[in-house]
């Protein structure tokens, strides 16, 4: 199956509304390895992931890994940078922006069956800070069909044109997990199916629901930037930086010992 081009019609959509839906861009067999791979972050979760709604008040070795968060590009760089759907996201989020992007990061996130806990509102550039004003963007690329029940894409329509939100920490939350809280009446919810993806702003508040089925629910995002673009910085007062002593080369190696690629770049 061929992949997408940006049609006009997708560009002004994304410039009007900080997000786009694209049907059927990935061909489903290209996602089969990356969800291979993804199984053994899932089984060896202790060591080569973070709980991104790590709970106040446990200790590392107690996380429940609520919003299991890992990279498979950083644990088999090889495999991934070179990827037939990440060359394609690059060029198509080129379009979208009207200037050439470049890969920069990715992430896997996993919500398990039942516990898996809400995202809350927030803008991807709160994260990142000033550095990346107005040059980020994300592809959100589920490896199975997404609903509202087990943690869809919903948007704020247009919100990239509000500026950047106050940010806050919720209360029982101990990783770096922000919030924010933009105009919900515009909230756009975007269940798709399997191979469908969507892109949006960086600053486009966005948010996915807790995962009430009985099965995990299964996301890689693709975050890239302007070609050229600092790394994050210039931080929001509200940025904070949290070690879960997750991720390291040494635990990766340990943990993927007898397997291709062990550590990262």
């Amino acid at each position: 199956m061929p992949y997408p081009t940006a049609t006009p019609e997708k560009i002004q959509a994304f410039a009007e509304h900080g997000f786009v839906v694209v049907p059927d861009a990935v061909d489903t067999a290209d996602l089969d390895h990356l969800q291979a791979r993804c199984e053994t972050i899932i089984e060896q979760k202790d060591k080569l992931a973070l709980d991104w709604a790590w709970e106040a008040g446990t200790t590392v070795a107690e996380r429940e890994f609520a919003i299991l968060q890992s990279s498979p590009t950083l644990i088999w760089p090889t495999e991934f940078r070179s990827a037939p759907f990440r060359r394609w996201a690059v060029q198509f989020a080129s379009a979208l922006m009207g200037q050439d992007v470049e890969f920069w990061y990715d992430q896997f996130l996993a919500k398990p069956p039942v516990k898996g806990a809400k995202t809350f509102w927030h803008q991807d550039e709160a994260y990142w800070g000033r550095n990346l004003d107005d040059r980020g963007i994300t592809c959100w690329m589920p490896f199975h069909d997404v609903s509202v029940e087990n943690g869809c894409m919903q948007f704020i329509d247009g919100g990239h044109k509000d500026g950047m939100l106050l940010h806050k920490r919720p209360d029982n939350i101990q990783s770096d997990l922000l919030y924010c809280e933009p105009d919900a009446t515009r909230r756009v919810a975007a269940p798709v199916r399997a191979g469908t993806v969507t892109f949006h702003h960086s600053k486009t508040p966005h948010m996915t629901g807790p995962n009430t089925t009985d099965r995990w629910r299964k996301v890689l995002t693709q975050h890239l930037r302007i070609a050229g673009s600092p790394g994050e910085g210039d931080h929001y007062p509200w940025k904070v930086t949290v070690s879960q002593e997750s991720l390291s080369t040494e635990q990766i190696a340990a943990a993927l010992s007898g397997t291709s690629e062990p550590g990262g770049a």
